[in-house]
C-alpha cells in the first residue's frame, strides 16, 4: 500500500483548467439542451433527446460536488461557481454531502455509519431492481427538503435537529441519520441552504404568476427525475455490497469496489467525473479525478495479472449487475467473499 501511494504523489494536485473546462462544458451543453425543449411539442422525439442530452449533461456538472468534498482546498473559487451554477439550481449544495469522507474510513465503511451504503447483495431482487425508480420522488422532496422544512426548522428548533440528522445528506441508506459537528453548525451549512430557499421561493414565484410556463416546470421534473434515474444505476454498480454490515479492512474495501474501465465513452455517462474508476479512488481517494486513468495504468504496470485487485474489474454495468443480482441471501457475516 505504501509502495502503491509512492508511486501516486505526482498525480495528487488538481489540474484546474480541466476542471473548469469541464464544468463549464458540461453545465452549456445541459443548459442549452434545456432551452431547446420544443415546449410546444413536449412528447416528441426532439423533446425526448433534449430531455436525455440535458439530464446527462447536468448529471456530469452535479457530480463535482464529490470532487469538492475530497479537494476543498484547492477548489474553493470553483466551489463558488459550481454553487451557483449547478448546486443551488438543482437544490443539491456541497453540505449535504459533506459526510462523504466516512465512507472512505475503515471504521465506518459498509456499516450502519456509512449512509453510502447498503447491504444489496443480501437484498431481494425485486427490492435492488426498484431502488432506481425512487427517482420519480427526488424532485417534491428536495423540493419540501429547502423550500417547506427549511424555513420551518430555523423557526422551530426540535425540527430543525431532524431537518439536518435526518434531511440533510445525499444517502442512499434512508435510516441514515447523519452526526453533526461539533459546536454550531458550520455558517456555510446555513448560507447554503438559505440560498436553496430563496432559489426554490423565486422560481415558485415565477411559475404562479406565468413567468415560468408549467410545462417549463414539467421539463425541469423529467430532467432531474432521468438524472436521478441514472445515477440510482450507477450507485448499484459502484460496489459487490458484500460487507454484511461489518467493518471491512483497507484492502478489502478496494476489492468491494468496482472499475468499469471497458467502453469508456459510454461508461463516461453513466459514471462520469472519475467515478468509473471507483475502486482506484476508493484506492486513492485523495486523487483528483482527471489521474484516476493514469493511476490505474501505473498500477497495472506494477501488479501482476493474477494479483487480487483486478477482481475489482468488470467488463459492464450489466455484469456488475447480473453478479449482484446472482447472490441469493448470501451469509456474508460469516465472511463469504
Amino acid at each position: 500500500m505504501s509502495e502503491a501511494r509512492r508511486m501516486m504523489v505526482d498525480l495528487k494536485t488538481p489540474k484546474l483548467w480541466v476542471y473548469w473546462a469541464d464544468l463549464l462544458a458540461s453545465v452549456t451543453i445541459g443548459a442549452t439542451a434545456f432551452v431547446l425543449f420544443p415546449a410546444r411539442n413536449p412528447w416528441s422525439p426532439t423533446a425526448a433527446v433534449c430531455v436525455l442530452v440535458s439530464a446527462l449533461a447536468l448529471y456530469r456538472a452535479v457530480l463535482f460536488v464529490h470532487e469538492l468534498v475530497h479537494a476543498a482546498e484547492h477548489l474553493r473559487s470553483f466551489s463558488l461557481v459550481w454553487h451557483v451554477l449547478v448546486g443551488i439550481p438543482l437544490l443539491s449544495p456541497k453540505f449535504i454531502y459533506e459526510f462523504h469522507q466516512e465512507h472512505h474510513a475503515s471504521r465506518t465503511y459498509g456499516t450502519e455509519s456509512d449512509g453510502e451504503y447498503v447491504d444489496y447483495a443480501e437484498q431481494p431482487r425485486w427490492r435492488v431492481l426498484l431502488t432506481p425508480f425512487t427517482a420519480f420522488l427526488g424532485l417534491p422532496v428536495f423540493i419540501i427538503r429547502f423550500v417547506v422544512l427549511a424555513p420551518l426548522s430555523w423557526l422551530i428548533r426540535p425540527l430543525r435537529e431532524f431537518v439536518l440528522t435526518r434531511a440533510s445528506a445525499l444517502a442512499i441508506d434512508a435510516e441514515f441519520v447523519r452526526k453533526l459537528p461539533d459546536g454550531p453548525i458550520p455558517r456555510r451549512w446555513i448560507v447554503q441552504e438559505a440560498a436553496c430557499f430563496v432559489y426554490g421561493v423565486l422560481i415558485a414565484g415565477l411559475l404562479l404568476t406565468g413567468v415560468i410556463p408549467v410545462v417549463r416546470f414539467a421539463e425541469a421534473y423529467a430532467v432531474i427525475t432521468v438524472l436521478l434515474f441514472v445515477n440510482w444505476w450507477r450507485v448499484l454498480v459502484s460496489h459487490r455490497y458484500e460487507s454484511g454490515n461489518q467493518p471491512m479492512s483497507f484492502p478489502d474495501q478496494i476489492l468491494d469496489s468496482v472499475d468499469h474501465t471497458s467502453h469508456p465513452l459510454l461508461s463516461e455517462l453513466w459514471a462520469p467525473v472519475g467515478l468509473r474508476y471507483h475502486a482506484v479512488h476508493h484506492f486513492f481517494p485523495w486523487l483528483p479525478y482527471h489521474a484516476l486513468p493514469e493511476a490505474r495504468r501505473r498500477l497495472a504496470a506494477a501488479i501482476p495479472a493474477g494479483g487480487g485487485y483486478w477482481h475489482t474489474a468488470d467488463r459492464s454495468w450489466w455484469t456488475t449487475l447480473r453478479r449482484l443480482l446472482s447472490r441469493p441471501a448470501l451469509q456474508l457475516n460469516g465472511g463469504a467473499r
